[in-house]
């Protein structure tokens, strides 16, 4: 399997805290923010513009909640049960290769039902399902 090596790099956090010394979180912190923006930000995007449409402030804070819940519980369960997670991240180290290359797939994947438009297709479909169940909480939206 072929990887840019200048995008396959690992960075390790004991050495990066070294060097920066005791405004070492403060830079790992702000790091970790640049690093993730394009990740979160057209999501909270959406987020915010759904909830500004929203027909009440409530229903705006519901969104926003669940949106902040969302991206929170997986941090707080790390730090509750941090030594369990890192048993758990041992596993995901030992499955690299694959992880990647399923991930990679996935994204070929979704990139082909979006440009055939059949993306469209499937999301019609999970909502009429969802209508079938009495569990479509969209329509409300």
């Amino acid at each position: 399997m072929r990887f840019v090596p200048r995008l396959n790099r690992t960075w390790h956090v004991g050495a990066l805290m070294q060097r920066a010394g005791r405004g070492g979180p403060l830079l790992a912190g702000a790091a970790f923010a640049i690093a993730w923006t394009p990740c979160v930000g057209p999501t909270l995007g959406a987020v915010l513009t759904a909830a500004a449409l929203s027909e009440s402030a409530g229903r705006g804070a519901l969104l926003l909640g669940v949106y902040s819940a969302g991206l929170a519980i997986p941090f707080l369960l790390t730090a509750v049960a941090f030594t369990r997670m890192t048993s758990a991240f041992t596993v995901v180290k030992r499955h690299h290769g694959a992880i990647m290359a399923a991930g990679g797939v996935l994204l070929i994947v979704m990139g082909l039902l979006i440009w055939t438009g059949e993306l469209v297709r499937l999301n019609i479909e999970a909502q009429r399902l969802l209508d079938e169940l009495g569990l479509n909480v969209f329509n409300d939206v």
